[in-house]
Protein backbone atom coordinates (compact mmCIF):
# COMPACT_ATOMS: atom_id res chain seq x y z
CA UNK A 1 0.00 0.00 0.00
CA UNK A 2 1.13 3.21 -0.99
CA UNK A 3 0.05 6.60 0.92
CA UNK A 4 1.57 10.54 0.59
CA UNK A 5 4.62 8.37 -1.50
CA UNK A 6 5.53 6.18 1.25
CA UNK A 7 5.52 2.71 1.10
CA UNK A 8 4.35 0.40 4.16
CA UNK A 9 2.92 -3.34 5.07
CA UNK A 10 -0.37 -4.84 6.89
CA UNK A 11 -1.07 -7.98 7.48
CA UNK A 12 -4.70 -9.18 7.63
CA UNK A 13 -4.77 -8.88 11.46
CA UNK A 14 -3.89 -5.24 11.13
CA UNK A 15 -6.54 -4.74 8.78
CA UNK A 16 -8.99 -6.55 10.53
CA UNK A 17 -8.11 -4.42 14.45
CA UNK A 18 -8.33 -1.07 11.92
CA UNK A 19 -11.98 -2.54 10.84
CA UNK A 20 -13.32 -3.25 14.15
CA UNK A 21 -12.29 -0.13 15.51
CA UNK A 22 -13.94 2.11 12.87
CA UNK A 23 -17.66 3.23 12.74
CA UNK A 24 -19.35 3.74 9.63
CA UNK A 25 -18.57 7.88 9.60
CA UNK A 26 -15.25 7.37 10.50
CA UNK A 27 -11.98 8.47 8.03
CA UNK A 28 -8.27 8.00 9.19
CA UNK A 29 -4.98 8.27 7.69
CA UNK A 30 -1.60 6.87 8.13
CA UNK A 31 1.09 8.27 10.12
CA UNK A 32 4.52 7.21 9.91
CA UNK A 33 5.66 5.84 13.02
CA UNK A 34 1.75 6.32 14.43
CA UNK A 35 -0.43 4.04 12.18
CA UNK A 36 -3.87 4.76 11.61
CA UNK A 37 -5.13 7.76 13.15
CA UNK A 38 -8.36 8.99 12.88
CA UNK A 39 -8.72 12.31 10.87
CA UNK A 40 -10.15 15.10 13.22
CA UNK A 41 -8.80 17.62 15.56
CA UNK A 42 -9.80 18.65 19.33
CA UNK A 43 -8.37 22.23 20.18
CA UNK A 44 -11.52 23.74 21.53
CA UNK A 45 -13.65 23.03 19.46
CA UNK A 46 -13.79 18.94 17.90
CA UNK A 47 -13.03 18.92 13.93
CA UNK A 48 -14.13 15.88 12.16
CA UNK A 49 -14.17 14.23 8.83
CA UNK A 50 -17.17 12.09 8.14
CA UNK A 51 -17.51 9.69 5.42
CA UNK A 52 -20.57 9.98 3.00
CA UNK A 53 -20.85 7.07 1.74
CA UNK A 54 -22.19 8.56 -1.59
CA UNK A 55 -18.89 10.38 -2.40
CA UNK A 56 -16.47 12.59 -1.04
CA UNK A 57 -16.73 13.32 2.81
CA UNK A 58 -18.09 16.41 4.98
CA UNK A 59 -16.08 18.55 7.47
CA UNK A 60 -18.10 18.56 10.80
CA UNK A 61 -17.35 20.99 13.53
CA UNK A 62 -18.31 20.36 17.03
CA UNK A 63 -21.20 18.24 15.47
CA UNK A 64 -22.65 20.38 12.60
CA UNK A 65 -22.56 19.72 8.87
CA UNK A 66 -20.41 22.29 6.33
CA UNK A 67 -22.06 20.72 3.55
CA UNK A 68 -25.05 19.88 2.56
CA UNK A 69 -25.62 15.98 2.96
CA UNK A 70 -29.18 15.61 2.52
CA UNK A 71 -30.02 14.40 -1.04
CA UNK A 72 -26.48 15.11 -2.33
CA UNK A 73 -23.25 14.65 -1.61
CA UNK A 74 -20.67 17.50 -0.57
CA UNK A 75 -18.79 17.08 -3.56
CA UNK A 76 -22.01 17.33 -6.05
CA UNK A 77 -23.04 20.69 -3.93
CA UNK A 78 -20.52 22.94 -4.41
CA UNK A 79 -20.25 21.78 -8.18
CA UNK A 80 -23.77 23.00 -8.48
CA UNK A 81 -22.84 25.99 -6.66
CA UNK A 82 -20.29 26.76 -9.07
CA UNK A 83 -22.41 26.14 -12.13
CA UNK A 84 -25.33 27.98 -10.55
CA UNK A 85 -22.98 31.19 -10.42
CA UNK A 86 -21.57 30.46 -14.28
CA UNK A 87 -17.78 30.27 -13.61
CA UNK A 88 -16.34 30.80 -17.03
CA UNK A 89 -12.92 30.18 -18.40
CA UNK A 90 -10.03 32.49 -17.86
CA UNK A 91 -11.84 34.39 -14.97
CA UNK A 92 -11.06 34.95 -11.27
CA UNK A 93 -12.35 33.97 -8.62
CA UNK A 94 -12.67 35.05 -4.57
CA UNK A 95 -13.66 31.50 -2.95
CA UNK A 96 -14.91 33.08 1.05
CA UNK A 97 -14.57 30.29 3.91
CA UNK A 98 -12.34 27.37 2.36
CA UNK A 99 -13.37 24.63 4.05
CA UNK A 100 -12.58 21.63 2.43
CA UNK A 101 -11.56 23.31 -1.02
CA UNK A 102 -14.47 21.73 -2.74
CA UNK A 103 -15.92 25.09 -4.28
CA UNK A 104 -13.05 26.83 -4.90
CA UNK A 105 -11.50 23.28 -6.96
CA UNK A 106 -14.50 23.26 -8.72
CA UNK A 107 -14.44 26.66 -9.58
CA UNK A 108 -10.80 25.84 -11.21
CA UNK A 109 -12.27 22.97 -13.31
CA UNK A 110 -14.95 25.50 -14.69
CA UNK A 111 -12.38 27.29 -15.95
CA UNK A 112 -11.04 29.83 -13.75
CA UNK A 113 -7.54 30.87 -14.37
CA UNK A 114 -6.97 32.27 -10.86
CA UNK A 115 -8.87 31.08 -7.50
CA UNK A 116 -8.26 33.10 -4.15
CA UNK A 117 -10.15 31.25 -1.12
CA UNK A 118 -9.97 32.66 2.32
CA UNK A 119 -10.01 30.44 5.75
CA UNK A 120 -10.23 32.04 8.93
CA UNK A 121 -9.19 28.66 10.48
CA UNK A 122 -6.22 27.06 10.64
CA UNK A 123 -7.86 23.25 12.11
CA UNK A 124 -9.43 23.70 9.00
CA UNK A 125 -7.02 23.54 6.45
CA UNK A 126 -5.55 20.94 8.49
CA UNK A 127 -8.63 18.72 7.99
CA UNK A 128 -8.59 19.80 4.44
CA UNK A 129 -4.73 18.70 4.20
CA UNK A 130 -5.45 15.15 4.94
CA UNK A 131 -8.42 14.99 2.84
CA UNK A 132 -7.63 13.15 -0.54
CA UNK A 133 -10.13 15.36 -1.92
CA UNK A 134 -9.00 18.32 -0.91
CA UNK A 135 -6.05 17.90 -3.02
CA UNK A 136 -6.55 19.93 -5.88
CA UNK A 137 -6.51 22.91 -3.36
CA UNK A 138 -2.53 22.10 -4.09
CA UNK A 139 -2.35 24.00 -7.38
CA UNK A 140 -0.57 26.65 -8.79
CA UNK A 141 -3.71 28.50 -9.76
CA UNK A 142 -5.13 27.97 -6.28
CA UNK A 143 -3.90 30.65 -3.53
CA UNK A 144 -5.17 29.66 -0.12
CA UNK A 145 -5.02 32.80 2.52
CA UNK A 146 -5.23 31.73 6.47
CA UNK A 147 -7.25 34.77 7.87
CA UNK A 148 -10.18 36.39 8.99
CA UNK A 149 -11.85 37.41 5.38
CA UNK A 150 -13.64 40.64 6.64
CA UNK A 151 -9.99 41.82 6.72
CA UNK A 152 -8.50 39.83 4.04
CA UNK A 153 -10.97 41.16 1.20
CA UNK A 154 -10.54 44.77 2.15
CA UNK A 155 -6.59 44.16 0.98
CA UNK A 156 -8.34 43.34 -2.35
CA UNK A 157 -8.03 46.46 -5.28
CA UNK A 158 -11.48 47.66 -6.86
CA UNK A 159 -13.18 45.75 -9.52
CA UNK A 160 -10.65 42.69 -9.30
CA UNK A 161 -12.75 39.36 -9.23
CA UNK A 162 -15.10 38.15 -11.97
CA UNK A 163 -17.28 35.90 -9.27
CA UNK A 164 -17.52 35.65 -5.58
CA UNK A 165 -18.53 32.49 -3.66
CA UNK A 166 -19.94 33.42 -0.16
CA UNK A 167 -20.39 30.36 1.75
CA UNK A 168 -20.08 31.24 4.99
CA UNK A 169 -21.19 28.78 8.47
CA UNK A 170 -24.47 29.62 9.92
CA UNK A 171 -25.48 33.00 10.66
CA UNK A 172 -24.36 33.28 14.49
CA UNK A 173 -22.75 36.07 16.63
CA UNK A 174 -19.59 35.21 15.85
CA UNK A 175 -20.17 34.80 12.49
CA UNK A 176 -22.43 37.96 11.47
CA UNK A 177 -19.98 39.92 10.29
CA UNK A 178 -19.69 37.86 7.41
CA UNK A 179 -23.45 38.88 6.75
CA UNK A 180 -23.28 42.38 7.60
CA UNK A 181 -23.93 45.12 5.22
CA UNK A 182 -19.91 46.56 5.39
CA UNK A 183 -18.79 43.01 4.35
CA UNK A 184 -21.28 42.87 1.70
CA UNK A 185 -19.95 46.40 0.39
CA UNK A 186 -16.60 45.41 0.54
CA UNK A 187 -17.46 41.84 -1.95
CA UNK A 188 -19.62 44.46 -4.22
CA UNK A 189 -16.18 46.40 -4.73
CA UNK A 190 -14.09 44.01 -4.97
CA UNK A 191 -16.68 42.54 -7.93
CA UNK A 192 -15.99 44.02 -11.43
CA UNK A 193 -19.08 45.32 -13.08
CA UNK A 194 -21.12 42.71 -14.62
CA UNK A 195 -20.06 40.15 -11.86
CA UNK A 196 -21.59 37.71 -10.12
CA UNK A 197 -22.03 36.77 -6.43
CA UNK A 198 -22.84 33.65 -5.36
CA UNK A 199 -24.07 33.39 -1.02
CA UNK A 200 -25.23 30.23 0.68
CA UNK A 201 -27.87 30.70 3.14
CA UNK A 202 -29.88 27.90 3.80
CA UNK A 203 -33.04 27.95 5.10
CA UNK A 204 -32.29 28.12 8.87
CA UNK A 205 -34.95 29.69 11.14
CA UNK A 206 -37.65 29.11 8.62
CA UNK A 207 -40.24 27.33 11.12
CA UNK A 208 -39.73 30.58 13.69
CA UNK A 209 -40.55 32.89 10.88
CA UNK A 210 -36.88 34.26 10.58
CA UNK A 211 -36.27 34.46 7.22
CA UNK A 212 -32.47 34.86 6.39
CA UNK A 213 -32.70 34.46 2.31
CA UNK A 214 -34.63 37.58 2.36
CA UNK A 215 -32.52 39.44 4.94
CA UNK A 216 -29.57 38.68 3.10
CA UNK A 217 -31.42 39.87 -0.38
CA UNK A 218 -32.51 42.76 1.02
CA UNK A 219 -28.85 43.54 2.49
CA UNK A 220 -27.48 43.12 -0.87
CA UNK A 221 -29.94 45.37 -2.80
CA UNK A 222 -28.88 47.84 0.03
CA UNK A 223 -24.90 47.53 -1.07
CA UNK A 224 -25.73 47.82 -5.07
CA UNK A 225 -26.31 44.17 -6.06
CA UNK A 226 -28.81 43.41 -8.40
CA UNK A 227 -30.95 40.17 -6.62
CA UNK A 228 -31.57 37.34 -9.05
CA UNK A 229 -33.30 35.34 -6.42
CA UNK A 230 -32.69 32.91 -3.82
CA UNK A 231 -32.18 29.23 -5.79
CA UNK A 232 -33.70 25.98 -3.19
CA UNK A 233 -30.98 23.83 -5.76
CA UNK A 234 -28.06 25.90 -4.47
CA UNK A 235 -29.77 26.96 -1.10
CA UNK A 236 -28.52 30.41 -1.58
CA UNK A 237 -28.88 33.56 -3.32
CA UNK A 238 -27.48 34.37 -6.59
CA UNK A 239 -26.87 38.15 -7.17
CA UNK A 240 -24.53 40.40 -9.80
CA UNK A 241 -23.03 43.99 -9.77
CA UNK A 242 -24.80 45.76 -12.47
CA UNK A 243 -22.24 47.42 -14.90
Amino acid sequence: MAVGGSRFRLDLEDLRVLAESMGERDVVFYEEGSGFRYVEVRAGRFYKLVNVPSGAPTLEIDGIHMHRVEGIEPWEDAGVKVRALGVRRGSRVLDVCTGLGYTAIHALKAGASEVYTVEVDENVLYIASLNPWSRGLESEAITVILGDAVDVVREFSDSTFHYVIHDPPRLTKATGELYSLEFYRELYRVLKPGGRLYHYTGEPGRVRGFNLPSRVASRLREVGFTVLGYSGRVAGIIAYKPR
